[in-house]
């Protein structure tokens, strides 16, 4: 009987990584997909070719997307765009939480550090 319930521990502990293996090897693909496709879907719906940073942990999805102000001021709409194409070609990648922040180019933050080294006398 011993043997049973160890037998048993073994497959359903096996049977349940398996699954949450391939959940998550699902929406890691998703992801590779989606920052390559979503760009060009954004190129052609919006006629400029967009910057996208795509950054991902177990349950949360960062998209930055980059636009010239242009683009930004005559459509309101680019991030309701984007939550229905993930919605839509997706699903799995849409089950997580997805955070998205559309920025114009030209607010690129370039992180400088002006530091100054000190005069040495000899």
């Amino acid at each position: 009987m011993k043997k049973f319930f160890k037998a048993l521990l073994f497959i359903g502990g096996t049977a349940a990584a398996a699954h949450f293996g391939m959940k998550t090897y699902r929406r890691i693909n998703g992801t590779v997909k989606l920052s390559k496709s979503l760009p060009e879907f954004l190129s052609n719906v919006y006629g400029e070719y967009p910057k996208v940073d795509v950054n991902q942990t177990m349950s949360y999805l960062s998209l930055k997307i980059r636009f010239s102000q242009e683009i930004i001021d005559k459509h309101d709409d680019i991030e309701n765009t984007i939550r229905e194409y993930i919605d839509d070609f997706y699903p799995e990648v849409a089950k997580c939480s997805v955070d998205i922040d559309v920025q114009a180019k030209g607010e690129e933050e370039v992180a400088e550090t002006n530091e100054e080294e000190p005069d040495s006398e000899a």
